[in-house]
């Protein structure tokens, strides 16, 4: 058995403390619902890492990336909530409905297995000759990612001193779980097949700030 099982297992069970945590002490917030949502499916892919190295069954596979394909779209619902945005909530899962339909439909996963720390999965989105797909893909995900984060610090220039910390410390929990992926993406290139491994380990850091930001709302 590699080490990724052991990672993923203690990153699952690390996230879902937090969740119970944030559930029991800071219940009451939007905020801490939020991060108690996105927590969970953060869990929730780790379990279908953890699975996918200990079974070898490539739906485990299939099964995570139709998580982590909801993540950016739950995010920017929250951010529009929150920074009282409104719009037609619906049309902003689209996206990730369509990329799942496709999965669910075609034969997506081609290659799942377990490397030193991180899980190589090859897709269709991958792998596939016409690089259009993983470019639409790659718009959505980041683009997403990229207008909350906008609309976020847009909140925090014309919010109140305690608002605009919490505004702050939702950005930093974005940033500290992307940047890091990111750099090491830029770094070694080869990563990239494992980008939402990485992505999702550094996904702790996330969770240490939901606390942060649970603690700030609550007071």
């Amino acid at each position: 058995m590699c080490f990724t099982p052991a990672v993923s297992l203690t990153t699952a069970l690390f996230e879902f403390f937090i969740v119970v945590m944030i559930l029991l002490l800071f219940r009451r917030s939007l905020v801490n619902k939020f991060f108690a949502v996105l927590l969970s499916l953060l869990g929730v892919y780790q379990l279908t890492e953890f699975m996918l190295c200990t079974t070898g069954q490539l739906i485990w596979a299939e099964i995570g990336f139709l998580v982590y394909s909801f993540l950016p779209a739950i995010g920017l619902h929250f951010i529009m909530c929150f920074t009282k945005r409104k719009f037609k909530f619906p049309l902003l899962y689209i996206p990730p409905l369509i990329f799942s339909a496709v999965a669910l439909a075609t034969s997506f996963v081609i290659q799942g297995e377990c490397s030193t720390f991180f899980v190589v999965v090859r897709t269709l989105l991958t792998d596939h000759l016409n690089p259009a797909p993983t470019v639409i893909y790659s718009l959505y995900y980041f683009g997403y990612i990229a207008l909350l984060s906008y609309f976020i610090l847009k909140d925090a220039k014309k919010a109140n001193p305690s608002r605009r910390r919490l505004d702050i410390i939702i950005f930093l929990a974005v940033l500290f779980s992307l940047l890091p992926a990111l750099i090491l993406l830029l770094i070694l290139p080869s990563l990239g097949i494992m980008f939402p491994s990485v992505y999702c380990e550094f996904a702790v850091l996330f969770a240490v700030a939901a606390i942060i930001a649970a603690f700030v709302d609550r007071k």
